[in-house]
């Protein structure tokens, strides 16, 4: 197994250019965890591009091992499943193309602007690090974004777009992809994580990321507890070393943890106003799409406190709904109403002994259904005592 990493620019300390031999790494066994080698690679990379970039000496091989190398042999067949009880393997993470653009975003121009400011971070990183030799003073730079606002609102969809823009692909998590029920397995996970967006050179992006980002327990009472603690430090040690852009999103604000606050930029973002709600409408009615007559945009941007992602949904259901009844064309109706679903939450059960009392009106109806119910019992209510059933 090999892996090899282009050659590249570099400054010396005199601040000239040069370009930088190729560096690789070759003759790991097979049988090793790729998330293993991954950390690995990574760090061995970081400490001899470091000395390379500093001393510039000629081409030259290092070579380490263990034992005596055995003969080359084919690769093993898979392991294996774990047996019942025993801990999982670091999961994968795998990168993938970004599915959006800039051009599809609907957000204030402001919201915009920052996002743009995100990019530039990371697009002049070589001549503010390198050219003008600010890495003497910040000698792993790399950028820390927080998306925080409403669900729904294009915070995943802004960092596909940023990954789009930046020329690179996306890798994609959520906290709970990070956790175990083993203890001491949430950290490996984040550091494999960071390790994997490093080795392919991708854009990091956490989802659901508030306990992450939240102040630490002070006094930890319960092992989740201790685990979360475990994983901040974790996650900021891995901050101080990420070559890159991570991207944590979080629907409400929260009071952060001040180690994390200080490594981040916030981004929020907010519910759609009238014209962006217009312009989600539009864009989420394709050509292709049947509507009747009777659809307005104008009248469905009326419509306030919905984020994007309940127009789309509400899209969605009313087309489905459609295509179900066989009708020729979405309505306004079925649009209207699909959306008014999607944003009314659902009432709150009660709490136990809490039971709200009841208007005059209901007091009646309830009198009357339960004078309509004894009547059915026993016969109606002009029956004589004698004649009713015994109750």
């Amino acid at each position: 197994m090999s892996t090899h990493e282009r050659g590249r620019v570099e400054h010396g300390a005199d601040g000239d250019a040069w370009t930088a031999p190729h560096l690789f790494l070759s003759g790991f066994p097979a049988d090793l965890p790729d998330r293993e080698l991954v950390k690995f690679r990574v760090r061995l990379f970081a400490m001899l591009g470091d000395v390379i970039s500093r001393y510039r000496p000629g081409p030259f091989v290092l070579s380490a091992g263990y034992g005596v190398p055995p003969e080359p042999r084919t690769p093993p067949s898979p392991p294996a499943p774990p047996p019942d009880g025993a801990p999982p393997e670091t999961p994968a993470f795998t990168t993938v193309e970004p599915l959006y653009t800039f051009d599809q975003l609907v957000l204030p121009e402001e919201t915009v602007g920052r996002l743009l400011d995100c990019v530039s971070l990371v697009e002049v990183a070589p001549l503010v690090f390198d050219t003008w030799n600010l890495r003497s003073i910040e000698p792993h730079p790399s950028t820390a974004v927080n998306f925080r606002g409403p669900p729904g609102t294009g915070k995943s969809m802004a960092a596909h777009a940023i990954a789009h823009r930046l020329g690179r692909r996306i890798l994609s998590c959520r906290l709970s992809d990070l956790e175990s029920k083993y203890h001491g397995d949430g950290p490996k996970n984040l550091a494999a994580l960071f390790a994997a967006a490093a080795e392919q050179h991708a854009v990091l992006f956490v989802d659901e990321a508030e306990s992450l980002l939240s102040r630490r327990f002070a006094q930890p009472q319960q092992a989740a507890e201790s685990a979360i603690n475990s994983m901040r430090t974790e996650l900021l040690m891995a901050l101080d070393t990420f070559h890159g852009l991570v991207i944590f999103a979080s629907n409400l604000p929260h009071s952060y943890d001040a180690a994390v606050e200080s490594r981040l930029l916030h981004v929020d973002f907010a519910l759609p106003d009238r014209a962006a709600r217009r312009r989600i409408w539009q864009t989420h009615l394709p050509a292709e799409l049947p509507v009747h007559d009777d659809v307005s945009l104008d009248e469905l941007a009326d419509v306030a406190e919905v984020s994007g992602r309940d127009i789309k949904t509400a899209v969605i259901l009313a087309a489905v709904g459609t295509a179900r009844r066989r009708r020729a064309a979405v309505t306004r109706d079925s649009l209207l109403t699909a959306l008014e679903e999607q944003r009314t939450p659902p009432p709150a059960p009660p709490e136990d002994g809490d039971t709200a009392p009841l208007s005059p009106e209901d007091q009646e109806s309830v009198a009357a259904r339960l004078r309509r119910r004894l009547a059915d019992t026993h016969g109606g209510p002009d029956d004589e005592e004698g004649t009713r059933p015994p109750g």
